[in-house]
């Protein structure tokens, strides 16, 4: 599931906007979840890492839309931003902010088409980033470099090349978006990066030098993954 954020005022754009993702849903055969904002404000008071993508209106009420993203920024650098305006001379002022492309309104489809193909397509590359939050921001960890995620209670620790992070989230929601990038549950408390096991002995999997406990009820799951995972990289 893509996730998106739309920071905009004007209930028809926002509308337009909602009836062609649904359309490009069904053409791509994907699955977007929407979040409407519609000011900056209240936006960046709740934001989280949780976006693939977002749309931010150039125009808004109060806090417009460039300022919106230059602390945005200052959270997440690596958020895909698309700005959306009615003036083209506007749009192109969201390159200020790294903004991945603009749209300008009013929306058409094929434009919105080649926008959201553009991100998906970003989106599917092997360098995926997984943003963990942290006091006053986010910091944005590439999943290669991921050894294991670990979870207790609302907390997930993530075991890393370069050090170890602690913040609030559901390893359900990461199982979900790492699956197609080598990750696999050998339990319900830990998500392992198979690039990163180096052996399977009996119950357990060393995973970045630390020793997991494979279930039983995963294992199965977990040594058919990890078996398919060598085969691709033309071991046995």
């Amino acid at each position: 599931m893509i996730k998106a954020a739309v920071v905009e005022d004007d209930k028809r754009a926002f509308g337009m906007l909602e009836a062609y993702i649904v359309q490009y849903e069904k053409e791509a055969g994907l699955r977007f979840s929407l979040s409407h904002f519609t000011d900056a404000e209240l936006f960046l008071t709740n934001y989280k890492p949780l976006y693939d993508i977002v749309f931010m209106d150039i125009k808004l009420p109060g806090m417009d839309g460039l300022e919106a993203a230059r602390r945005l920024r200052k959270f997440d650098e690596n958020e895909c931003l698309i700005s959306t305006t009615t003036m083209a001379q506007f749009a192109i002022k969201g390159y200020e902010v790294n903004a991945l492309d603009y749209f300008v309104k009013p929306y058409k489809y094929y434009d919105l088409k080649m926008r959201l193909d553009r991100v998906v397509k970003s989106l599917k590359k092997d360098d995926v980033f997984v943003k963990i939050p942290i006091d006053g921001g986010v910091k944005s960890v590439r999943a290669a470099d991921i050894y294991y995620i670990e979870s207790q209670g609302h907390t997930l620790t993530y075991h890393t090349v370069a050090e170890t992070l602690s913040a609030r989230g559901v390893l359900k929601e990461l199982t979900e978006r790492l699956k197609n990038s080598g990750f696999v549950l050998c339990n319900s408390c830990y998500l392992v990066n198979l690039e990163h096991c180096r052996a399977v002995h009996g119950n357990t999997v060393n995973a970045g030098g630390d020793e997991l406990i494979v279930s039983r009820g995963k294992k199965q799951e977990f040594l058919s993954a990890f078996s398919a995972f060598l085969h691709t990289r033309g071991g046995g």
